[in-house]
């Protein structure tokens, strides 16, 4: 009798699921594919191999975190903090060091990147700090320094691997989420005018010098066009020969010539984008689009307040990421090393991507008057 009650709970569960986001995440790794085998086949298969295994892997990690009930990270909040802020100081004990950052632990099989699932963790804890704490709306500026000490650790943590643009997108879910939640507009302004106010002390005392030469670079690439502006100087042009329909697919020459350095990786946008063209990008930013305005709606359709945030937290690290990332492959936002999520190459990306959608859609399964 149980088995066939847990079977007909399954099935409804099932049922209530939306399939938009799942066809939408998929359609974008679908062109992921593509653009990551053009980006590396002149050197080698395996990039395409494992992403394919990553992206079969992420479907398994999307249906089971959507039979998963979203209230239970609720209840369970301090202990999701407990286990970010202790992944996070991991890092530092046992962590491997790439390209003058140390932001991975080595599992033989994979990298783990403990910084990229930091984020949903955050959205997870915070939006149960607002639920439970805030019920009503936030006012003044001692409700938003309150708040702010449980995401200063976990920020403090990353800044110091360093990873400036996971410790940026903290600081938009915070912003997002206390917006959705409620807060008066005197608050507002004195948020927007002290964060405007810190931007200069973050540059010269918080930055590291690297992170400050992208800055520069991105005010004045052709200052350095061999050094440190080389990256977006080889992107622009990558994005810019594409012109209207693109050169065709696997006919892009910046990467295949090495002109473009991590052209699998935080520039693969560029690679699509030479190869598919303006026109190509729109299709690109429509499933983006597409894919935020679905999580939204099922936010805006739940009837429970936590679940309603945990959506708007990930329509906002997925557009942060999306703006940003194609922000700086046209050279009209600095480097941060932010990926494209679903486009580019990392397991710990893929994974954590796929993790986010299955609660968003947990939302809907498990929302009662949904």
């Amino acid at each position: 009798m149980k088995n066939n009650r847990d079977v007909r709970v399954l099935i409804k569960k099932i049922k209530k699921m939306s399939y938009r986001i799942l066809l939408n995440a998929m359609l974008i790794a679908v062109i992921s594919a593509f653009s990551i085998y053009s980006a590396t086949y002149t050197k080698t298969t395996s990039y395409l191999k494992k992403d394919l295994i990553w992206f079969f892997l992420g479907i398994v990690v999307y249906f089971l975190f959507s039979m998963i009930d979203f209230k239970l990270y609720r209840r369970y909040s301090r202990l999701i903090y407990g286990i970010n802020i202790v992944s996070l100081l991991a890092v530092f004990a046992f962590g491997v060091s790439k390209l003058g950052a140390k932001r991975w632990i080595d599992l033989g099989f994979m990298n783990l990147q403990p910084s990229e699932f930091s984020k949903i963790f955050m959205v997870l804890t915070f939006s149960a700090l607002l639920v439970n704490n805030y019920k009503n709306s936030f006012s003044g500026l001692k409700d938003v320094i309150k708040a702010g000490i449980h995401i200063l650790p976990v920020f403090i943590l990353i800044l110091k691997q360093p990873d400036l643009g996971t410790s940026l997108t903290l600081i938009a879910i915070f912003g997002v989420l206390i917006f959705i939640h409620g807060i008066d507009t005197k608050t507002i302004v004195i948020m927007l005018g002290s964060l405007v106010a810190f931007v200069p002390f973050a540059y010269f005392f918080l930055l590291k010098e690297y992170q400050q030469t992208r800055i520069l670079t991105f005010l004045n690439p052709e200052s350095d066009i061999l050094g440190s502006g080389w990256n977006v100087t080889q992107s622009m042009i990558a994005v810019g020969s594409g012109g209207l329909f693109g050169k065709g697919l696997f006919q892009g020459t910046q990467s295949k010539l090495k002109f473009l350095p991590e052209s699998h990786t935080d520039f693969i946008g560029a690679v699509y984008l030479e190869e598919t063209g303006f026109v190509g990008g729109l299709i690109l930013l429509a499933l983006y689009f597409a894919l935020i305005y679905n999580i939204v709606r099922i936010g805006n359709k739940s009837n429970d307040e936590y679940g309603r945030l945990i959506c708007y937290g990930v329509a906002a690290i997925i557009f942060f990421h999306t703006t940003v990332n194609l922000g700086m492959i046209i050279g009209i936002m600095p480097v941060t090393g932010l990926p494209l999520l679903l486009m580019s190459y990392g397991g710990s990306s893929y994974i954590f991507t796929f993790m986010m959608l299955g609660i968003v859609q947990s939302v809907k399964v498990h929302s009662d008057k949904y």
